[in-house]
């Protein structure tokens, strides 16, 4: 369930999953700027000069062109999406077996990515001391984000799911932003905060009037028999999970842009989650498990959560590149057409019902991400 070289602290508290990323191009800068004072002090100006040029031209331009970013943009969401698909056809899985699967694509990737990267002498961190706070935030992101969240759609579906743990992630961002990072919250991500939490709260709630759709005589319990009053704590447990699901992402997206400002390159904070989540999550599955229960999982259920696993992170890599051009605001259209993706897939695939109170929140989430996607200020570039 996080925009490249791009700030808007106007946005900053509706889009943690973004935002989080956007020193990514320009950790490696100051060793930069470092030869090019030595190559001054040693007389070459002029190629000095024209790198600088190309610097601040950079600086203007975006690398990608809208039209790119745009198409990237929605790559993500729908990769995220199919992600999601994937995760809640494993339900019927230990949701730690899931998560610990899920991270390994990460570490795959990035782990031969950060070796080439040192080999040609690129920097991966300029300092370390936000390592250990960045670990601990990484396993309450593992642990907390993605398991909770997995065990959120065995309880309450994808269409619920998602826009809880959204909505949470968002009203998190902005709250821990302002405390953690001293960032402001405007006056329109103050009232789209209270339209979210409306949002979560409403999709929280048993159904109001009766399910709308062709599913209304069926809940996700219905099967086993289950009392209304057991469905009804089913779903105040699952939305629970999925809430601290979204506050999890969001404690885990502003430690992530703490620790890519304070000297760690992205591609470095990305493996150290992806290494932590595999060990700490697999030490986990193996001592409740152990290798015999997890000989009898079905090869067909490995490769679903591996590929849940390469969807996510590929979705993540495909943001990140539609954020070098977009403005950040843009990521609150991306999070909406998520919600509508999954609501879609939820009801269409997995047959979930269609009540009164997923229609309303579902509904409000749109309002609050509308709010927070509106017309902002234009920026004012200083002459160079």
């Amino acid at each position: 369930m996080d925009d490249l070289d791009y700030r808007d602290d106007e946005a900053a508290g509706g889009h943690s999953a973004g935002s989080a990323m956007s020193p990514v191009m320009t950790v490696a800068q100051p060793a930069s700027r470092q030869m090019e004072e030595g190559q001054s002090r040693e007389g070459d100006v002029p190629r000095v000069e024209a790198t600088r040029k190309r610097h601040r031209d950079g600086e203007l331009r975006p690398p990608l062109g809208m039209v790119a970013g745009a198409v990237f943009g929605v790559a993500s969401a729908v990769l995220y999406t199919l992600a999601n698909i994937a995760l809640r056809h494993c339900v019927g899985i230990d949701p730690f077996l899931v998560s610990a699967v899920k991270a390994a694509p990460t570490v795959l990737v990035l782990g031969p990515f950060l070796g080439w990267m040192l080999a040609r002498g690129e920097a991966v961190a300029t300092s370390g001391r936000m390592v250990p706070r960045f670990i601990a935030a990484a396993l309450i992101g593992q642990f907390v984000g993605n398991a909770a969240f997995q065990g959120a759609l065995g309880m309450i579906g994808l269409a619920a799911t998602v826009p809880i743990t959204l909505g949470t992630m968002i009203i998190g961002a902005a709250v821990l932003g302002r405390v953690i990072l001293h960032e402001p919250v405007r006056v329109r991500t103050a009232v789209a905060m209270v339209v979210l939490i409306a949002s979560v709260i409403v999709l929280s709630l048993p159904d109001l009037k009766g399910s709308v759709g062709p599913e209304s005589n069926q809940s996700l319990t219905s099967e086993t028999g289950q009392s209304s009053e057991t469905d009804a704590s089913r779903l105040w447990l699952g939305s629970f999970l999925a809430a601290a699901s979204g506050a999890a992402y969001a404690l885990f997206g502003v430690m992530m842009r703490q620790s890519l400002t304070g000297g760690l390159s992205a591609p470095l904070t990305m493996f150290i989650s992806g290494a932590v989540g595999t060990i700490s999550l697999w030490s986990m599955t193996l001592f409740r498990l152990g290798p015999e229960t997890l000989s009898l999982v079905p090869s067909n259920d490995w490769a679903t959560m591996f590929a849940a696993g390469c969807l996510n992170f590929t979705a993540f890599v495909a943001l990140s590149a539609s954020l070098k051009s977009l403005p950040v605001v843009a990521v609150n259209l991306i999070n909406a057409s998520q919600v509508a993706m999954a609501a879609a897939a939820g009801i269409i695939l997995f047959a979930e019902p269609v009540t009164s109170s997923l229609v309303l929140g579902i509904a409000l989430t749109f309002v609050g991400l509308g709010i927070l996607a509106g017309r902002r200020p234009q920026r004012r570039l200083s002459p160079s």
